[in-house]
């Protein structure tokens, strides 16, 4: 059986701190190596035996240098099986992939203005081509499709997008996100995840999307409300907005998949020496980070479950999956 190619475009939006870089590379080279590992998990399940195996190549651009994928080289049609994968591949690019940045999106930085641009232009003339983004990459993509002046109206009343800093302050470690079911419903993959077995990746964020009535009275709920089609995909204590969905188009986490405990300890030093955080917060931090490590063992948390799901949402398979796909079943 020919293979389902998938060319992902990442664009490198930072370097990772230099202990994480000098371990995994760039924020590109990590996708590749969770992403590749996710279509070697989801083709070895019983589930997708009968389906075209999914096989990933990435190419990186770099943001910040000013290099982004030409528009010619986007997708303009619905793949076919008649295209041919390996090794002719890559082929069109499927997918954008926003990486998560140290710097926030509403800065006055060049390099943020023209991603910015792009993509809306790619959201807005290349519909095929679907657009994912992680942490930053999650406010960037919101800032520049949902945000800016624009004002909405739902259920009689009138709200707004903007990306903020966060009332709470910085969200960090393994805080239960409950996810909404309007958005499971699209992806059975996480179906096993309810309000009694919440959804943990590792968070590490000091700015939110922000959902904010027009009006003086906010009402329960109000704080979550988006445009339609968007779903939010979930909430946590502490952050309404875990993630933005606009089915078969657009897909944010505002965790990171990426990122393990070590990565997001060694980030969380990070911000502590930038914000002089006193030792007890650090320590807070770092306790609810490694409430996923188990000793000799992969972290215990979520992330592989949403490096599928990210990839089956590249791949176009989010919204017609009958069962669920889960790795131990293999």
């Amino acid at each position: 059986m020919s293979v389902r190619p998938i060319h992902i475009a990442v664009l490198d939006n930072d370097i990772p701190c230099y202990p994480v870089y000098a371990k995994r590379g760039l924020y590109s080279s990590q996708f590749n190596a969770l992403l590749t590992a996710a279509a070697n998990r989801i083709n070895a399940s019983k589930y997708h035996q009968h389906r075209r195996p999914l096989c990933v190549h990435i190419t990186a651009f770099d943001v910040v240098g000013g290099s982004f994928p030409h528009l010619e080289s986007l997708r303009v049609s619905s793949w076919s099986p008649a295209e041919n994968g390996p090794p002719g591949f890559p082929g069109p690019v499927d997918a954008i992939l926003v990486t998560g940045a140290a710097a926030a999106v509403y800065e006055r930085l060049h390099w943020i203005a023209g991603l910015q641009s792009f993509i809306e232009r790619v959201y807005s003339n290349y519909p095929m081509v679907k657009i994912f983004g992680s942490c930053f990459g999650h406010q960037l993509i919101a800032q520049a499709l949902l945000a800016s002046d624009k004002s909405y109206t739902s259920q009689g009343s009138s709200f707004k997008i903007s990306v903020e800093p966060s009332s709470d302050g910085h969200e960090i470690g393994m805080h239960p996100i409950i996810l909404n079911p309007a958005f499971v419903s699209n992806f059975p993959p996480l179906a096993r995840f309810t309000s009694e077995r919440p959804f943990h990746i590792q968070i590490i964020h000091g700015d939110a999307v922000i959902s904010s009535p027009e009006d003086t009275l906010v009402f329960e709920g109000k704080r979550t409300m988006l445009p339609e089609p968007w779903l939010n995909i979930g909430s946590t204590l502490k952050c309404p907005i875990q993630g933005l969905y606009k089915p078969g188009h657009v897909l944010t986490l505002q965790g990171h998949f990426e990122f393990d405990a070590f990565a997001t300890a060694e980030l969380c030093h990070k911000f502590a020496n930038n914000f002089n955080w006193p030792a007890d917060l650090l320590a807070s931090h770092l306790q609810n980070i490694r409430r996923s490590v188990v000793l000799g063992e992969e972290d215990d948390d979520d992330s592989k479950i949403a490096a599928e799901a990210v990839l089956l949402f590249f791949a176009g398979e989010d919204q017609n999956l009958s069962v669920a796909f889960n790795p131990s079943s293999c």
